[in-house]
């Protein structure tokens, strides 16, 4: 009779446990998509503003420039916020975890931050994230290009587009060019030529 007795303290105790983990879980979860949606929204928010801006005043203008560094500041912040959450739900927060589109959130944050370190540390997370099917694989082919330019390599994607000596828009140069649409289309991007007519590169 005691034996069957502790053995029932045992089990409500575990049971006691496991509920008491899933509704921290359950808590983390819904926190993380709150923060999510509030980081999302003030960035949105700020470079809306920023292009506002840069329409009026033109980019080389003191408001132009003010602007920027409000939203370097602003980044830094919401990095660290992200770091925060992904502590917190120990791992990445994808679309199982946040839903879509807030799965894209932390790594949009990721991508802004001016860090290569951050760029080559997070890395490894965004792939495995996006071979789960946790986040799109574009976001992949994005940060992927970004630490090979940030590298002096050359870019896999053809995603990294800067401001040439001719003051025009350009693409950084592409490791085997001539094959980058077979590898744009397995990371679900379309043809480098509407990528660059989009957004306004003409070659």
């Amino acid at each position: 009779m005691k034996t069957k007795f502790l053995s029932l303290l045992v089990l409500c105790f575990i049971s006691a446990s496991v509920w008491a983990q899933a509704t921290k879980n359950t808590a983390a979860i819904a926190d993380a998509r709150k923060r999510l949606t509030q980081i999302y929204e003030k960035d949105q928010k700020e470079r809306s503003a920023y292009d506002a801006i840069e329409r009026q005043y033109g980019w080389g203008a003191k408001e132009a420039q003010d602007a920027r560094q409000k939203i370097k500041d602003m980044d830094k912040e919401h990095l660290v916020e992200v770091e925060k959450i992904i502590s917190q739900v120990g791992g990445y927060p994808g679309k199982s975890l946040v839903g879509q589109p807030l799965d894209q959130v932390a790594f949009l944050i990721i991508q802004h931050s001016t860090d290569r370190m951050v760029h080559e540390k997070y890395l490894p997370m965004v792939t495995e994230a996006a071979q789960k099917g946790e986040l799109d694989k574009a976001g992949v082919a994005f940060l992927t290009d970004q630490v090979k330019v940030q590298k002096k390599e050359k870019q896999i994607y053809g995603t990294q587009i800067h401001i040439n000596n001719q003051g025009q828009k350009d693409v950084y140069p592409i490791e085997d060019e001539a094959n980058v649409d077979q590898r744009r289309k397995q990371m679900e991007l379309e043809p480098m030529s509407a990528y660059l007519a989009r957004m306004g590169v003409k070659k």
